[in-house]
Parts: C-alpha cells; sequence; structure tokens
C-alpha cells in the first residue's frame, strides 16, 4: 500500500471508532495502525515511538478489542485490512443498513480507494453470471442481492442485459 492508501485506511478506522465510541484514535494507536500496516512488529514500533514493547502490545489489544466489537468479527495484527474490507464493502452493497438499522450517518468509507473498498471484477463478475439462474429458481431481485452481497441496482441491470 502506498502512503496515502494507508492513510485513507487509517482515517477511516479513526471514523468508525469515532461513530461508535465517540473517542478519535490517539497518537499511539495511529502510529500502531501505521506500522501493523507496514508490517512491522511490536517491538519496531515501540522503539520507534519510545514506548515498551509491552505497552505497545497491551495499546494494540485493547484497539483490536474495539474493532473487533464494533466490526462484529476478531480482529488482530494480520487481519485488519481485510476486516475493513469486509466491512465498507457490506456497508456500500447495503446502503450502511444492517437488520434494518441506519449503522452509520456518512460514508465512513469513503476514504478508501475504489480498489480497496470494492470487489475485484472478476469476483463481481462471477456472481452476476449466476444472477439468471437464481431467478429461474424463483428468488427475488433483493433476495439474490442479499445472497450475493451485491447492490440491487447492480443485479436489476444484469436482469435487465439478458431480457
Amino acid at each position: 500500500m502506498n502512503h496515502s492508501d494507508v492513510e485513507s485506511l487509517i482515517i477511516t478506522i479513526d471514523e468508525l471508532i469515532f461513530s461508535h465510541t465517540g473517542e478519535h484514535l490517539d497518537d499511539l494507536q495511529h502510529e500502531i495502525l501505521e506500522g501493523v500496516i507496514d508490517h512491522q512488529k511490536y517491538a519496531d514500533i515501540a522503539q520507534k515511538n519510545n514506548r515498551s514493547q509491552k505497552y505497545v502490545k497491551e495499546t494494540a489489544g485493547k484497539l483490536w478489542k474495539t474493532l473487533s466489537e464494533i466490526l462484529d468479527e476478531d480482529v488482530n495484527k494480520s487481519n485488519l485490512k481485510s476486516s475493513i474490507k469486509r466491512y465498507c464493502y457490506y456497508n456500500f452493497a447495503n446502503n450502511n443498513v444492517v437488520n434494518g438499522v441506519q449503522i452509520n450517518k456518512g460514508n465512513i468509507c469513503k476514504n478508501l480507494t475504489d480498489n480497496e473498498s470494492n470487489l475485484s471484477h472478476f469476483e463481481e463478475a462471477t456472481k452476476l453470471k449466476i444472477v439468471t439462474k437464481l431467478i429461474q429458481e424463483g428468488l427475488s431481485i433483493e433476495q439474490i442481492a442479499k445472497v450475493l452481497q451485491l447492490p440491487l441496482e447492480l443485479v436489476k441491470e444484469e436482469i435487465e442485459k439478458d431480457q
């Protein structure tokens, strides 16, 4: 990831945490995220920030716990990026609504680049290929969009192409 992508990801995480806790990342949390994204060890992050490795590890653990609660999945240093990407894609696909409840007012994932927040074209194309078959099986357009985790408009466009 280039520096601007790293910063965008950290800004997204900061906004996500703020939208749920009312608190922004502190400097050390920011440095931990930056270091983890750059595949640094806690010892290196600690040395760079004049902190003990134990303190950095404890701070990181609290950060992962907070993110795990917010994202409703186990988040750690090895799956941070993929967890955030899943969260952002899911919210794009479902218009930021989960179980009928709007989970955030704005689009906290706006800072991620298109490559970071959208399905790959290949993955999307593969899912769209089965839309017609699912219609033939009697599923509604809404059900198909939900099952395939695709935007409703995209599923509608695919169905219109086949008619």
